[in-house]
């Protein structure tokens, strides 16, 4: 019994002595790792995260796609710097294996910089440097002095621009702009928030592994909001309508950027994408009938309408909206005897999508459980415009029971076909659909697009695509100047990509997060709308 005693003794303590070295560890990691992310300026919504390995190096050596997206000057700036820190004795033995982090910053010339942070594996003065610097003539190091900080600049015999870097408490930090290096070590400069850094300490933790990790930052001025000439609107509001995190890894496909991940929304009241956190991931039906020049679309998927709209209505008495829009709905039954609660809500299908076209056009689809009902029920608050199309008489129906993406179909025209109801604020618009949809002019009947959707989630509750060829004209209108350029310039990449899927699936507490872009594929018919069988089904 001694025995026993002892050796599941000994066991116990070598388990403590095991789980105290791990999370001895992990603490040794994440405080490495708060060292240098607690001086990223605050205006970083995007940082990746990668080893600074050869081995990583040559895997991505031929990996075309993200030098695409960021452009040519920034692909030569990254490569360069890549290259650099690999070209020593002196550099690799103190950075080899350690964690280079590099965070985006949308600057005032409209343009993106970035800022390169390492933790060093041993110290590197000045002294270090300079014997770099006569060992390679093709880069000249230079010094001065700034708020009391050594400042080193590399002048490359072959670039434009030099490469500022500084050493502090064993972390360097580098940048091709010199005012974001001051900014990172000027202490009393905004930095990002302590809840980012949680966000990024736990995906590194969750997959050490990774080849490349991606955050991204929802909060503030939002992801994408630096980039666009105005406040965003349409389809693109949905990434500034909530606050949250995304921690995504890095799916390597050859001629393809995927990243998974999960992304967490912070519990704030005004927030219309929480409510889909409480729904389960349903197949995406609706993206097989996007008119063929769909330049953008948001797609919503519902596990459960009557969840939906009884969370939608704590939104609007959280807005101060409720009693105006029951008012409005009173107004209905006691003008027309149709009571929406009773007749229209039990209607409700699972899907929801808002539509902009490459001519500017918006629409909304919504699968409904029986069209024919749904007319009856219409008719009554409706005006006729044509044989198929009638007008709403009454403002907030659709948003009453779907919530912000209908917000601007106060009055829409709508017609109904196939249990499919289809809005916009203009029936010519509601016509040329139609004309199209009888026709199966989809964007699914041409095979660039069948290719694209392999690797797109068939499931999920939020879905966004953007189509980079029907964009282009939309692209250069909301985006500023020197972004907007990218979009017509020959020599940037991103004419070669055929378009962007992001999508949110449900798991209670936070999204699993899927983002895939990918370059037009070759097809073995020209990419137009294929001929389809004429007897498939429409539902």
């Amino acid at each position: 019994m001694k025995t026993i005693i002892g050796i599941t003794s000994a066991l116990f303590i070598a388990v403590l002595s095991v789980a105290y070295l791990y999370f001895s560890n992990l603490n040794v990691k994440n405080r490495s790792n708060n060292q240098i992310l607690s001086e990223i300026p605050s205006d970083a919504s995007v940082i990746f995260q990668h080893q600074n390995d050869q081995s990583l190096y040559d895997i991505f050596k031929d990996y075309t796609i993200f030098d695409t997206i960021v452009g040519p000057q920034k692909k030569e700036d990254i490569h360069w710097l890549t290259n650099y820190l690999m070209s020593t004795v002196t550099l690799k033995t103190v950075m080899s294996g350690q964690k280079v982090f590099l965070s985006f910053h949308p600057s005032k010339t409209d343009s993106v910089d970035f800022l390169w942070s390492m933790q060093l594996k041993d110290k590197l003065n000045e002294e270090d440097i300079r014997k770099i610097s006569v060992s390679d003539p093709s880069n000249q190091i230079l010094t001065f002095q700034e708020t009391e900080q050594d400042i080193f600049l590399i002048k490359n015999k072959t670039r434009n621009r030099p490469f500022y870097f500084a050493i502090v408490k064993g972390i360097v930090r580098g940048s091709f702009n010199k005012d974001l290096l001051f900014r990172s070590l000027d202490k009393n400069s905004e930095k990002i928030d302590p809840e980012f850094i949680k966000t990024i300490n736990e995906g590194i933790r969750k997959d050490e592994n990774a080849l490349v990790n991606l955050f991204i930052n929802y909060n503030k001025q939002g992801f994408l909001q630096p980039f666009f000439r105005n406040n965003l609107s349409g389809n693109f509001e949905i990434l500034q309508s909530f606050s949250g995190f995304s921690s995504l890894s890095l799916n390597y496909k050859n001629d393809d950027l995927i990243y998974n991940g999960l992304t967490n929304i912070l519990n704030k009241k005004n927030n219309y994408t929480r409510l889909f956190l409480n729904q389960t991931p349903v197949k995406n039906t609706i993206k097989t009938i996007l008119p063929y020049n769909t330049s953008n679309a948001l797609v919503y998927g519902l596990s459960s309408y009557t969840l939906f709209h009884d969370e939608l209505s704590g939104l609007f008495k959280d807005r101060k909206e409720l009693d105006t829009l029951n008012k409005q709905m009173g107004k209905i039954t006691s003008e027309t005897g149709v009571n929406p609660d009773r007749d229209l809500q039990k209607l409700w299908g699972n899907e929801l999508s808002t539509i902009q076209l490459s001519t500017y056009e918006n629409l909304a689809i919504i699968k409904v459980t029986n069209g024919t009902q749904m007319q009856f029920f219409l008719e009554p608050l409706s005006s006729t415009y044509s044989e198929t199309i009638r007008k709403i008489n009454f403002e907030s129906l659709f948003y009453n029971y779907w919530g912000d993406p209908l917000k601007k179909y106060a009055k829409p025209f709508y017609m109904i076909s196939d249990n499919l109801l289809i809005l916009s604020n203009s029936p010519g618009t509601l016509q040329r659909y139609l004309k199209d949809y009888n026709s199966e002019k989809f964007l699914l009947k041409t095979e660039s697009f069948r290719q694209f959707d392999q690797l797109v989630g068939d499931q999920s509750n939020i879905s966004f695509i953007l189509h980079f060829s029907n964009s282009a004209s939309i692209l250069k209108n909301l985006l500023k100047r020197n972004y907007a350029e990218n979009f017509g310039n020959d020599k940037h990449g991103i004419k070669d990509l055929y378009a962007l899927s992001y999508q949110l699936a449900s798991n209670k507490d936070h999204f699993f997060t899927n983002f895939y872009t990918g370059y037009k594929k070759s097809a073995t018919t020209p990419d137009a709308v294929l001929s389809v069988d004429s007897t498939k089904n429409k539902n």
